[in-house]
């Protein structure tokens, strides 16, 4: 089981949630003596788990040979969703920063999953206008009836898609889709290539955006203020968290 790193609680920001307010009409709720908590001010948390890395030792002879020097490792990630209450993921992003102590490039070689789409039907109806045609010599005009034309089309979209494939700063974006909503636990995977004896570290950098849910609509989707905190006896705050990724 997958032991948590960090977990990054956010909200939007004060100004953000006076303005999501006031376009919601709320902005009447806050009065009198102390103030009343809104769900939009509620923390969302996203937690990234422990990354376990393995070394890669059946490497095909062709790159073996074109990185002699080089070591691959295969590194297991985890991140997990959980929107305030009244609210939903409207889209996030996870990326991870590749760096070695003496600036030897490391570099994401393959990722998992690299494209997850979600399939979606869509009915256009195409209506064709009245077409007429006059005949001046004898005062008459041909009309032909209006006609309509349904057709059926297969839509994708993405649900999950990897970025930086070959550099430094691999990334992954979710977003959320008419059939999925961005929750719950996700396993990403990274194929590392790394200077043969030299330790990776990553460094996590998140962003992410909530809408608010009224009547099972969304509105305003608005960033949250990320703020990292370890999973630790102490639980200290981290600003920029970077920890050992490959021995």
């Amino acid at each position: 089981m997958t032991e948590e790193l960090f977990v990054a609680s956010g909200a939007p920001s004060e100004l953000d949630a006076l303005l999501v307010e006031e376009e919601l009409g709320l902005a009447g709720v806050r009065h009198g003596v102390g103030e009343v908590a809104l769900p939009l001010r509620d923390p969302s948390h996203i937690s990234i788990g422990e990354p376990l890395a393995l070394p890669l030792d059946d490497v095909p002879a062709q790159i073996a040979d074109a990185h002699p020097d080089a070591e691959f490792w295969q590194v297991g990630l985890s991140c997990s969703f959980q929107a305030a209450p009244g609210s939903r993921f409207a889209d996030a992003r996870l990326g991870v920063e590749l760096s070695t102590v003496d600036g030897g490039g490391a570099v994401a070689m393959d990722m998992f999953p690299t494209l997850i789409e979600e399939q979606r039907t869509v009915t256009v109806t195409s209506t064709a206008g009245q077409a007429s045609f006059g005949f001046d010599a004898i005062g008459a005009e041909l009309s032909l009836p209006t006609r309509e034309q349904t057709t059926e089309l297969i839509r994708y979209s993405g649900r999950v898609v990897a970025f930086g494939l070959g550099g430094d700063r691999p990334a992954w974006s979710f977003q959320r889709t008419e059939q999925r909503e961005i929750a719950g636990p996700h396993r990403l995977y990274l194929l590392v290539r790394k200077p043969r004896g030299t330790a990776v570290h990553a460094r996590f950098t998140l962003s992410a955006r909530v809408e608010f849910v009224i009547g099972g609509r969304g509105f305003a989707p608005t960033d949250l203020v990320m703020l990292f905190r370890k999973r630790t006896r102490t639980g200290e705050l981290v600003d920029a968290p970077t920890v050992p990724l490959v021995p």
